[in-house]
């Protein structure tokens, strides 16, 4: 089902992201108050996440952490095809870059999805998190986690919910750029505020329509980021990819999480399980089997940073 609504008549012939945020600068600004610090109380955080589907946190992760990330990633990318193997599992590219499995990114000993996850759980940002789900039992749906490279291209307004192109039962994705991103200079993310608390009818492809996000101005952000700031966004939250045609790179994880007690059974090749001990966030069990070709990545130094010693490892 196709969603109609009444256009404004200078967007009737189409608007690509440059045009929009040329014409409104004013979405590049919080205006819904939905950017936070350490400083604020995690309740309070997750009162907006629920009212708006959407938090950004505020140097949420060291820029010397990401810089270290976006580096071996580069790495990952330039590298001879033939030195990354396993590099396209659920993954693929396209003009506007390329995405992958999240264990596929490595450069030597270096996984760069299992740097950021050890840092967030160490962060404050776990705390948001674990009061967004309700529980200190959280699952990590590896299998839904994405690494990507974005080329700023020029593309045209449009969005989508996770419910719909990911899964329909995982509450929640964490947004993380390795890299500051300045809207119209580089690709980032955007939302359309409030979330509407359920799924919106869309066009064949799975997208909502142009017509819905540029309905009203008023309701859309398109932030700036700076090293170390992330989002948090609902499952229902409408939100979208910028890209302006700069052709610059952008390196970005976006990490989808559950409580425990919610994690599908058919979700869970790969996950890695979390809870507290002697309150501490701290990976207590991993999930995989041997074609997923994870368990390098769940092996790894920089994930047994964050992990028990008795960590339990199930093969499915």
């Amino acid at each position: 089902m196709t969603l109609l609504v009444s256009l404004p008549a200078f967007f009737r012939d189409g608007m690509n992201y440059k045009e929009l945020v040329e014409s409104h600068p004013e979405i590049m600004r919080d205006r819904h108050a939905l950017s936070f610090s350490e400083q604020r109380r995690p309740a309070d955080i997750a009162d907006a996440f629920a009212r708006s589907g959407v938090v950004m946190l505020k140097g949420a992760l060291a820029p010397q952490t990401l810089e270290t990330c976006v580096k071996a990633f580069r790495c990952f990318v330039d590298a001879p095809e033939a030195s990354r193997t396993g590099r396209r599992r659920n993954g693929g590219a396209n003009h506007s870059g390329s995405w992958y499995s999240p264990w596929a990114v490595r450069h030597q000993d270096c996984f760069p999805t299992a740097i950021i996850i050890s840092a967030l759980l160490r962060s404050w940002t776990w705390d948001v998190v674990e009061e967004i789900c309700g529980s200190s039992h959280i699952a990590i749906v590896l299998k839904f986690c994405t690494a990507r490279r974005g080329i700023d291209s020029p593309l045209g307004v449009g969005a989508h919910q996770d419910a719909k192109v990911v899964a329909p039962d995982i509450p929640l994705s964490i947004w993380i750029p390795l890299h500051h991103i300045v809207p119209n200079l580089n690709s980032g993310l955007g939302f359309v505020v409030p979330h509407p608390g359920r799924l919106l009818p869309t066009l064949p492809h799975d997208d909502v329509s142009a017509e819905f996000v540029l309905a009203d101005p008023a309701r859309l952000w398109i932030p700036a980021f700076a090293a170390g700031d992330l989002t948090i966004h609902s499952r229902f939250s409408p939100h979208f990819t910028t890209g302006y045609g700069t052709l610059s790179d952008r390196f970005s994880l976006e990490i989808r999480v559950t409580p425990r007690s919610d994690l599908s059974p058919t979700h869970e090749d790969p996950a890695i399980c979390v809870s507290r001990r002697n309150g501490i966030p701290t990976i207590v069990e991993a999930r995989s089997s041997a074609v997923s070709g994870a368990q390098a990545f769940l092996d790894c130094q920089q994930l047994a940073q964050a992990a028990s010693e008795g960590v339990r490892k199930v093969g499915i």
